[in-house]
């Protein structure tokens, strides 16, 4: 794709240019970095075009989400090491090679805006990467006036800024330099993402709202930081360009570039699209997610100084020539790092032998999914086991499933499957509560997914069969009936789903983080009658699959082709 998003007035005329070479929600996925090294080193003359002129600047741009849960360990082959150490190792292989595509000869600069995964560990971890890493971290919206961990960092290095400024000579005129302006947002809603993990680190506007449910009013200490350092940026170089990092989703982003329409560039993270649109002179592009897109932003300045044009391409790294591989420096890197960890060791079947896969799409948020009817049963396998109970139910919130299960799969693809939530908050928890009590927890949940069905996702039942569309009807005054007729529960003996009964006590597993949230009324009600196990979601499936009767040996049964939601 290759669009002029910006007045195309004579781009013969350019005498300067920045190429931006932009990605976000990598979410972890070390092993996809060498397709994606290779899209770019196969397309790097159309996205670091003129690379090695003195009047060319490029910059690599990570909009948020380089990181995932950064606590959690499991490798095989570096069994002392966590998720953020390899994510760390390989950002900076990353970036090295990124330079290397760019030109040896070429100003290059990495810069960086936080996304709510990148702290599931907490700011200690990110503040680690803000030191170490070869590239700036953007925080424009922290309040560092309250925020001592990153004032402590912008008195050490120079990495840690609100702003940077970028001067691109002129190719003609050794007095002119054109100016560009980049700046980064973080969704704030850290009470609600990763609450309680940031001790010395806070944002404007932190709440403990989705962003799906954030309204202009709840930001306007984000408008007014960015507004700030644009302001400033423009009182001074009034024909500069701003580019803005936003790991906000585009809601948030165009909520942004309405606030402040001096922005000529946003980069936008969060919402996992591919997505670009054009407002004024304002150009939004979605930069997707888990290393499936990477897209490439050449801004032209003129003889005069005014930013002329900007062209935008998008480069699919699934088009990319598998065989070329074999020479990749980062497989090289990837199979050295995870020798024992890249091999096959799952078999999936299904009951008549032949190997099948249970997929991982977005769609597991809202709809029925066979992978999470099977990770559900899994997981409810261990608990039932731990506790002794056979009746315990487990949910599982679908946000926190982040990979799938094929036959062959690794230890590293069932690393990635429970990658969703913190360590911190991924303790799963075992309690009573009524009948009537589920059925307001479950349509509580629905409500909230039929207003943003991949934001405020659905929780995924391991024996609770719930009908999202009578629920909805319902709500809608379509329909006529109770809530409890839409939710139907798993009889043991006959293994039907059967009505649930109100005053009947019914013993469920779920996890801490949602135990936890304030900003929904049903887990503040129930969260004192429950008590932890002390094992996490990725704890308890690798306990049955590697138990002596399952011995990784894993099959698709009738009960995973069920239909839970309907």
């Amino acid at each position: 794709m290759h669009i002029q998003a910006i007045r195309g007035l004579q781009p013969n005329f350019e005498a300067a240019q920045v190429n931006i070479l932009a990605t976000s929600d990598n979410h972890g996925n070390v092993h996809s970095l060498p397709l994606l090294s290779q899209t770019i080193e196969n397309n790097k003359k159309d996205i670091f075009v003129n690379s090695e002129d003195p009047s060319t600047l490029n910059i690599f741009a990570i909009a948020g989400d380089w990181f995932i849960n950064p606590s959690k360990r499991g490798y095989l082959t570096k069994p002392n090491m966590t998720n953020g150490d390899i994510q760390l190792q390989f950002l900076t292989k990353f970036i090295n090679y990124v330079n290397g595509q760019s030109g040896k000869n070429s100003n290059f600069d990495t810069v960086f805006t936080l996304g709510n995964h990148d702290l599931d560990a907490g700011d200690r971890f990110m503040y680690k990467v803000m030191r170490n890493a070869k590239m700036k971290t953007l925080v424009t919206n922290v309040d560092v006036e309250h925020s001592p961990g990153i004032q402590k960092l912008m008195l050490n290095t120079d990495k840690v800024v609100k702003s940077v400024v970028y001067d691109v000579q002129d190719d003609k005129d050794p007095g002119l330099k054109h100016k560009v302006l980049f700046i980064g947002v973080t969704i704030p809603s850290m009470k609600f993402y990763n609450p309680g993990l940031l001790k010395t680190m806070s944002f404007y506007d932190d709440c403990n709202k989705k962003d799906a449910n954030l309204t202009p009013a709840d930001l306007q200490g984000t408008f007014a930081a960015v507004r700030k350092e644009v302001e400033a940026f423009k009182k001074k170089n009034p024909k500069g360009a701003v580019v803005l990092l936003s790991h906000t989703g585009a809601p948030i982003s165009k909520m942004i570039r309405d606030e402040v329409p001096q922005i000529n560039v946003v980069l936008n993270g969060h919402d996992h699209k591919n997505l670009t649109s054009l407002k004024g002179k304002t150009n939004i592009n979605s930069l997707g997610k888990d290393n499936e897109i990477i897209k490439s932003l050449n801004l032209h300045f003129n003889d005069e100084g005014d930013l002329e044009s900007i062209d935008m391409n998008t480069f699919f790294s699934k088009t990319t020539v598998k065989d070329k591989l074999a020479t990749n420096v980062l497989q090289k890197a990837l199979e050295e790092s995870f020798a024992k960890d890249v091999e096959p060791l799952v078999s999936l079947t299904n009951i008549t032998g032949k190997p099948v896969s249970l997929d991982y799409g977005e769609s597991i948020r809202f709809q029925n999914s066979y992978l999470a009817n099977w990770l559900t049963s899994a997981v409810k396998r261990s608990v039932r086991t731990i506790t002794g109970d056979p009746n315990v139910i487990v949910g599982i919130q679908s946000s926190i499933i982040r990979g799938g299960i094929k036959d062959g799969s690794s230890n590293l693809d069932i690393m990635k499957i429970f990658d969703g939530v913190s360590e911190d908050l991924s303790d799963v928890q075992v309690g009573r509560i009524k009948g009537e009590e589920l059925v307001g927890l479950i349509v509580e949940n629905i409500k909230g997914n039929l207003k943003a069905p991949k934001r405020n996702t659905i929780i995924q039942w391991s024996d609770i069969q719930v009908n999202r569309t009578m629920i909805a009807n319902i709500l809608e005054g379509k329909i006529d009936k109770p809530f409890s007729d839409a939710i139907r529960i798993r009889n043991e003996e006959t293994n039907e789903f059967e009505p649930i009964e109100t005053y009947k006590q019914y013993k469920i597993a779920i996890g801490e983080k949602f135990l936890v949230k304030d900003d929904i009324e049903w887990p503040g009600r129930i969260r004192d009658r429950f008590n932890s196990m002390h094992r996490t979601y990725d704890q308890l499936l690798r306990s049955y699959i590697a138990s002596d009767d399952i011995n990784f040996q894993l099959k698709v049964t009738q009960k995973t082709q069920e239909q839970r939601i309907l």
